[in-house]
């Protein structure tokens, strides 16, 4: 695997030789998401466990000059331990800069995630630009991604036989979880 892994970072460094810009007009992004976060457990709140979230995401708009990306997009991730989804939209703002044959990125998701009762996304990134001709490149990047989430509170109540009755406090709840977001994809 590590052989793999080392084939390909080399294979993507050399396509960097030529450290073309994108160029103005239509532009397109498919990435591989990767968001990791930590949870207390429900049982012991001190022993944290981390959670990985993976998916796919896309977004599609207008590359404005060399440097300046405005665009849509759509991202659905899946965490299998918690059969738990997450389902932003968004606007994607992209600046792609060149220092010789060094090309950075900086990126910005800011949306509505479309789970969990629904609430702000956010998902600043930076990362680098592997270019692969002038139409194509691989971009892999790090961040972070922040979701809202909404729930209700509810009170647990146990009677003198032993039973459990589960009341709405008609309190609702709006928490923000952070995740450390690693992307790998291209564009085209």
């Amino acid at each position: 695997m590590k052989r793999i892994l080392l084939l390909f970072a080399l294979a993507t460094v050399s396509f960097g030789v030529f450290a073309l810009q994108p160029q103005r007009g239509y532009r397109g992004f498919i990435d591989w998401d990767n968001n990791m976060h930590r949870y207390a457990q429900w049982v012991n709140p001190d022993v944290k466990e981390t959670h990985t979230y993976m998916g796919v995401s896309t977004s599609h708009g207008y590359q404005f000059n060399p440097n300046f990306f405005l665009g849509a997009g759509l991202s659905v991730q899946y965490n299998s331990y918690f059969s738990d989804w997450i389902l932003p939209v968004f606007v994607h703002v992209r600046t792609d800069q060149k220092f010789g044959k060094f090309t950075p990125f900086g990126d910005m998701r800011i949306g509505y995630s479309l789970t969990d009762g629904g609430g702000i996304y956010l998902s600043p990134m930076i990362g680098y630009r592997f270019n692969w001709g002038r139409k194509l490149g691989i971009n892999v990047g790090v961040g972070l991604t922040v979701k809202q989430i909404r729930y209700e509170i509810f009170d647990l109540m146990y009677d003198d036989q032993g039973y459990v009755t589960i009341s709405n406090t008609g309190k609702k709840s709006n928490d923000a979880n952070f995740f450390f977001a690693f992307k790998v994809g291209f564009d085209f």
